[in-house]
């Protein structure tokens, strides 16, 4: 090769090589292109405000090289290349708490842990939940109204075969099978959501749980709502207003959340997945009496939050997401519970309802349970200063221990929760602890 050859090639390189510098830069300063924003647990960081104080103090440096890090051009697009290459290479996800099981159906590991009882809380535990639960029932039965507790499926439940390899084991007690046993022994009126699912599974005609979801299908979730109003007809002798499924069809593309894992794992190729039915419903006779209701669940209830049922079914229903945070159609963005004056909520109310999923049982209802026998029963003022300061307690022994709240923090993005939110629900849990053992 002659030297004008070489020097037109290095030119033509140095080119390339400035071309390539300089896309990501103008895509990040002006943004010509549209690039799909990441989904999942991401913590977006604000653009940095410049003052003489974070200059000297180095945080303005900080959190501007925090900024540029997460603003440059295409980031979006890279961070989608890299996830898809580490699962195409290992079979692994970037995504924290997901596992990829036999024929890439997804999992949370939280889920897994469930089926096979390696969260197992203890009988006495679990006893003592619905002993309490039973009493709050009973009174709450006695003052005219509907308590029950429900049980959504899980994904390790209802798609055992599929769980990978290294997380299989024998299993043991779980939450479930001991919840299950004790509320049949004490008499709680629970709906096993989970059980009637599996006697489903082989012959419904619908899709009961996606594939690459963790939450159950819509379908599954409709039936689930069909079920529980006519539970609460039968239990308040009241004919509320008619839930109807007007056509059932396949549309072209997968509707949230059904891929909500897999959304998550932030991949450039779409996973295979089977098809997902959808219904057109209507919420018919909304002039029939519409009882006051509340829930106290997890994720599992957002699907049916967001379609509008708590105003076309039920009387302005709140849904008190992990006992932290009230929603309800005249206040869509929430109010925290500890604003709520408990014993006030429950009397006003004609149904309350308990849902969760085996991977959410440890916990389960989050603190709820103490609330409501307290209101009932005790009288709030002076045993809530003192349960709200062992609680205090408790947060700030997680927030200064680091393995401890690294846990949380995990555990806080599986579940898409606000880590004070999360370490909250875990002093609650360690308050509960403390209280059964007197």
């Amino acid at each position: 090769m002659t030297k004008k050859r070489t020097y037109q090639l290095s030119q033509w390189l140095f080119v390339l090589f400035m071309v390539v510098l300089l896309i990501p830069t103008v895509q990040g300063l002006f943004r010509p292109l549209e690039v799909a924003p990441l989904k999942g647990d991401i913590r977006l960081v604000e653009r940095p405000q410049v003052s003489v104080g974070g200059w000297f103090d180095e945080t303005l440096q900080q959190n501007t090289e925090s900024w540029i890090n997460q603003h440059f051009g295409f980031r979006n697009t890279l961070v989608r290349l890299y996830n898809q290459w580490r699962f195409w290479l290992y079979g692994k996800s970037s995504a924290r708490g997901v596992l990829i099981g036999k024929e890439n159906y997804l999992y949370e590991e939280n889920y897994i842990k469930a089926y096979y009882g390696r969260d197992f809380v203890g009988d006495s535990l679990i006893r003592a939940r619905v002993e309490t639960l039973k009493k709050i029932q009973d009174t709450l039965q006695w003052l005219g109204k509907t308590m029950v507790i429900c049980i959504a499926p899980g994904k390790g439940q209802f798609y055992p075969d599929y769980i990978p390899e290294e997380m299989r084991s024998e299993p043991s007690a779980t939450n479930y099978q001991t919840l299950i046993k004790e509320a049949n022994k004490q008499g709680l009126e629970l709906i096993d959501f989970n059980a009637w699912f599996l006697q489903m599974k082989d012959t419904s005609r619908y899709t009961l749980y996606p594939k690459t979801g963790i939450h159950w299908s819509h379908c599954g979730s409709e039936l689930a709502l069909d079920s529980l109003m006519r539970f609460i007809e039968q239990r308040q002798h009241v004919d509320i207003p008619d839930f109807v499924v007007k056509r059932r069809y396949l549309p072209d593309e997968m509707m949230a959340p059904e891929a909500d894992i897999e959304e998550g794992m932030n991949l450039l190729v779409e996973l295979d997945r089977f098809p997902m039915v959808y219904s057109d419903v209507a919420v018919e006779n909304q002039d029939k009496p519409k009882l006051k209701f509340m829930i106290v669940s997890d994720s599992f209830f957002w699907q049916l939050h967001n379609r509008g049922f708590m105003s076309s079914v039920f009387d302005d229903g709140q849904f008190w997401y992990y006992n932290q945070t009230i929603y309800q159609p005249t206040l869509p963005s929430g109010r925290p519970v500890d604003s709520a004056n408990v014993r006030q909520e429950l009397l006003n109310k004609d149904v309350v309802v308990l849902l969760t999923t085996d991977a959410n049982l440890p916990a389960f209802p989050w603190g709820f349970d103490a609330l409501a026998y307290r209101a009932l029963f005790v009288g709030d003022s002076a045993y809530q200063a003192q349960r709200e300061e062992k609680i205090q307690g408790y947060i700030f022994a997680i927030e200064n221990t680091a393995e401890w709240l690294e846990m949380i923090r995990q555990n806080a993005a599986e579940r898409n929760l606000p880590l004070d939110s999360m370490i909250r629900v875990n002093a609650i849990y360690m308050v509960d602890m403390e209280e059964r053992k007197k």
